[in-house]
């Protein structure tokens, strides 16, 4: 049956689809009669091969749907969602939604709906060969990522995923906004008993995806890393970074300092900082759903077009990101970037790259240790962008510009601005990479920190 399902998704079907979807959030809009009315209309459809000991042992397939309703009495609001797409569901939820409206407690916050209608940025955003994607073909690509294990010893898992999303926005307020997108992402892990290495890549065109790359360079880093020495104290370090570590302190940065509702409460690290240096001046950072190498849509939940948004400019605190309601309450305006969630963040992030090869910043380093990747990360102290967590995947001793063993893994407790002040180098090459707080990332392949914090160190 997933199969069958898999071969619907021909351009022509899902331009179809799209259309039964606005024709249906204007349906339900046209049963409100509220102050103001928005809906939002998303369905999915998520195929998923996993593997582990270099075998495929599940193949797993979904297919959801959303309708969500919300509606304004004066500064009251209600909000409603079902997942059946019928025109009588969607005039129940309607009716139940301004039901919940004229029972909640008015908000003082709360802003008009967007008005209408809007020109959106034009992208590429749907691939039919990622949505149209079989098991079978899965399997094969899959299959041949395995071939990158030459010992017997190691064995790998890991992940293919391929989908695709449909999404309508309406209000009456004139906002109509529609697009149907994919994506792929491919994650695997090569291990022994004693070392691992990890890869992992999203792109909308699966057609993207090297996955025997990816596999040969995962497989590479665990060979290369067996047998770690325990004998490297924790302590400061000079460090390079992996694309996996650079992503997760960015998705932090987005998550507690770049969200307006924190700028407003007062609880983000750039509160009373604007215009004044948090980082050092090699580092840019914007939010740029536009750019086709991210995975960002042409607007936002409320349906207002996504823009670029420079945060951080060399190293100066510039701007955090709104929806409507935190605009209204800082006195500006929304910058795109309703999440749905109350919680305005970037999910778009882009780290400008640098002008040095991999190589060449690990030839700079007369003693240091080279991270493939972080884990189990979390916060410390929200305020001052205080995180820890673990190496993992690949942890090595740097000696002399050169990396030459595999190391025990550490624990890391660091300022993320701090570490940020401390770069002496970049790569070139941009690399989308999952982040955190529902984000992703284009960061460089690697980049270079000193100072960096370890405050612990395993066994393993």
């Amino acid at each position: 049956m997933a199969e069958v399902l898999e071969k619907q998704f021909t351009t022509k079907k899902l331009m179809q689809r799209q259309d039964e979807l606005v024709t249906l959030a204007r349906h339900t809009l046209q049963c409100s009669d509220a102050d103001q009315t928005q809906v939002n209309i998303i369905t999915s459809d998520s195929a998923l091969t996993r593997f582990a000991n270099s075998e495929i042992h599940q193949n797993t397939y979904e297919r959801e749907a959303s309708l969500v309703v919300s509606v304004r009495l004066g500064q009251r609001e209600g909000r409603i969602s079902t997942n059946v797409l019928t025109r009588e569901s969607a005039a129940d939820t309607v009716a139940r939604a301004i039901a919940a409206a004229r029972i909640s407690q008015p908000n003082p916050d709360l802003a008009d709906l967007p008005t209408g209608p809007y020109d959106y940025p034009f992208r590429v955003d749907y691939h039919e060969a990622t949505a149209a994607c079989t098991p079978e073909e899965r399997a094969d690509m899959v299959i041949k990522g395995f071939e990158a294990g030459e010992d017997k010893d190691f064995n790998a898992s890991g992940i293919l995923r391929t989908g695709q999303v449909n999404c309508v926005v309406a209000n009456n307020q004139g906002v109509e906004a529609a697009v149907h997108s994919t994506k792929a992402r491919y994650q695997v892990v090569w291990g022994s008993h004693n070392s691992s290495g990890k890869s992992e890549i999203e792109a909308r065109n699966i057609k993207d995806i090297d996955i025997e790359e990816h596999s040969t360079k995962a497989y590479a880093i665990a060979k290369k890393s067996q047998n770690p020495r325990n004998d490297i104290e924790a302590g400061r370090y000079t460090v390079v970074l992996g694309p996996n570590c650079i992503s997760t302190m960015l998705g932090f940065l987005a998550g507690l300092g770049f969200s307006g509702r924190r700028y407003n409460d007062g609880a983000s690290f750039m509160c009373g900082r604007m215009g004044q240096p948090i980082t050092g001046n090699q580092v840019t950072i914007t939010d740029d759903p536009l750019d086709e190498r991210t995975l960002g849509l042409p607007f936002d939940n409320a349906g207002v077009p996504s823009q670029r948004i420079t945060l951080v400019e060399s190293g100066v605190a510039r701007a955090v990101v709104h929806d409507a309601n935190t605009a209204k309450k800082a006195g500006t305006v929304s910058t795109g970037h309703d999440t749905g969630m109350r919680y305005p963040a970037p999910r778009n992030l882009v780290l400008s790259p640098g002008i040095s090869e991999t190589a060449d910043l690990i030839a700079g380093v007369e003693r240091g240790i080279f991270v493939s990747n972080f884990h189990y990360t979390n916060v410390v102290d929200p305020m001052a962008a205080v995180i820890t967590g673990m190496t993992r995947d690949g942890t090595f001793l740097i000696e002399d510009g050169k990396l030459t063993s595999g190391l025990t893994n550490f624990r890391f407790t660091q300022n993320v601005l701090e570490a940020f002040a401390n770069v002496t180098g970049m790569g070139t090459e941009l690399l989308y990479m999952p982040a955190f707080w529902g984000a992703g990332a284009l960061v460089p392949e690697s980049m270079r920190v000193d100072n960096f914090n370890f405050s612990g160190k395993t066994d393993f």
